[in-house]
């Protein structure tokens, strides 16, 4: 049944999700980009101080061994501070203020759409099937196939990119993020905000 379901997931949004950064796309995080050849989930739209603009998205969309990854936006697509909250609606980032564990934080993932839960914990180490990833925030926001490498905000704060987790949006579920402040470090990157 589990099978089941996720396949019926990944078909639905196959059939429903955006599908390759056409010539003119407006990057939204929580929309998909083809990259590399690969259909990926924009996490968060970002720049560097030069002005090269970037898209923050999980490293395994792009085969990188780190659990998330920069890697150029399309020289035809136009790069903004928004976030997919629903079909046609966004929300504008406005910084990366972090929030408190216990806080309301909210994902945008294209199988599920947009869900809400609590920041659970931070720093947290998890056994993925490549291996352990530590750093991570847990939540107690479901997610599905196809919702990773999606935004991850508190209010309109940018809090980091969706990497995984168990359970699933029927019965509940457990889901983990990549903080995004050491990621802008590590890469000298500054978010697209409004």
């Amino acid at each position: 049944m589990r099978f089941l379901a996720t396949l019926c997931a990944l078909v639905l949004c196959v059939l429903t999700a955006p599908t390759a950064a056409a010539a003119g796309q407006v990057l939204v995080g929580g929309d998909r980009v083809t990259i590399n050849g690969r259909l990926c989930v924009i996490g968060f739209n970002a720049h560097t101080p030069a002005g090269a603009r970037k898209i923050i998205t999980t490293g395994a969309c792009t085969g990188a061994s780190t659990p998330i990854t920069v890697v150029a936006a399309p020289a035809d697509s136009t790069s903004t501070p928004l976030v997919r909250t629903g079909p046609g609606t966004t929300a504008v980032v406005a910084g990366t203020t972090e929030a408190a564990i216990g806080a309301t934080v909210c994902r945008y993932g294209p199988t599920t759409g947009w869900r809400c839960g609590t920041l659970q914990a931070k720093n947290q180490t998890v056994n993925f099937p490549g291996g352990p990833i530590s750093g991570l925030s847990r939540t107690s926001i479901c997610l599905e196939p196809g919702d990773p490498g999606g935004p991850v905000l508190a209010g309109k704060q940018a809090q980091g990119v969706l990497i995984g987790g168990s359970g699933n949006c029927s019965s509940g579920g457990t889901s983990y993020f990549a903080p995004i402040r050491p990621v802008l470090n590590t890469h000298g990157l500054v978010l697209y905000t409004g």
